[in-house]
């Protein structure tokens, strides 16, 4: 669906340059959620601007479906969410997904409840919609831009740090619209620092440092090597937590008195695993399973 291929950006001029994109070459899959990770000042929001045709790398190319980021075709059927929002805030909230839905082709006619069903599914309350944007708070303002992404269910979604200033609540309100997207088929580039977010969501994940794309890492599928199912027993029964899965045929080691890991760390092995011991009677305090995308920070500044 994306290809990028050796793409460079600099900032700066009279002898202050940065580079802040050097030789970066990808692939996104259609239907594909791959994550942005990184440092700040990485690159993300750079690349992101690239992949949305607002800003032209010095070298290399980017296609978007086989055509140029910037071409109108692609660009009716993409939603952005960018990371610094600059909204007119003397819109009402109403008028300012109105205007939204008809950019994106929809029906006038349909514009009130399109507004009215994408300010719900973004979390915003109706009464919200009658006021204008500057008096909205931070965390509006982003279920606001969460809305207006999302509103004409787009194929191509690109969304820097989704997430940005809001409530628990509304962390998990964002998930849900990523995955939503995510089930009926959307192509979706996510630049966040929320990384357990991140793995909630993503398929893949690309670290960026220092404008250059250092590691990729599937957090699905038979690829996903960082992935790792753990389960918390009663403390004791490590052992015989592992003796039981042995006996259903699922790996496992045990690496406390009451941890077990499992060889495999996908969700499905962990939902059998867990089956197995509930029917071995033996209690399940947790279960797990996660990419340690933390770790993967950690490794980078090891090195």
């Amino acid at each position: 669906m994306i290809v990028v291929e050796a793409v460079s950006k600099t900032y700066g001029r009279f002898g202050r340059k940065t580079r802040a994109l050097d030789g970066v070459s990808l692939e996104v899959r259609r239907g594909e959620t791959l994550g942005l990770i990184g440092p700040n000042g990485a690159g993300k929001t750079t690349l992101l601007s690239c992949l949305l045709g607002f800003l032209r790398p010095e070298s290399g190319s980017i296609t978007v479906d086989g055509r140029a980021p910037d071409d109108l075709s692609v660009r009716a059927r993409t939603g952005y969410l960018p990371e610094r929002l600059g909204f007119d805030r003397d819109s009402t909230g109403a008028a300012f997904l109105a205007h939204h839905w008809r950019l994106s082709g929809g029906d006038p006619d349909r514009a009130k409840e399109e507004t009215r069903a994408a300010a719900e599914r973004a979390g915003l309350a109706p009464e919200a919609l009658r006021k204008k944007l500057r008096t909205y708070s931070r965390g509006m303002l982003q279920r606001a831009g969460v809305a207006q992404a999302m509103i004409a269910n787009p194929d191509l979604l690109f969304l820097d740090e989704p997430a940005s200033g809001t409530d628990p609540l509304g962390v998990a309100i964002v998930r849900d619209r990523i995955l939503e997207a995510k089930g009926r088929g959307a192509t979706i580039v996510l630049n966040s620092h929320q990384l357990a977010e991140v793995e909630k969501v993503c398929d893949r994940v690309v670290f960026i440092d220092r404008g250059r794309l250092t590691r990729t890492e599937a957090l699905r599928g038979e690829a996903a090597t960082r992935r790792k199912a753990t389960i918390r027993v009663p403390a004791g029964r490590a052992a015989a937590a592992v003796a039981a899965l042995s006996a259903s045929g699922i790996e496992a080691a045990a690496s406390s008195d009451s941890d077990v890991r499992l060889a495999s760390g996908e969700e499905e092995g962990l939902s059998r695993a867990v089956k197995a011991l509930v029917l071995a009677d033996i209690p399940v305090f947790q279960a797990r399973s996660d990419a340690d995308l933390e770790g993967l920070f950690l490794e980078k500044d090891d090195k």
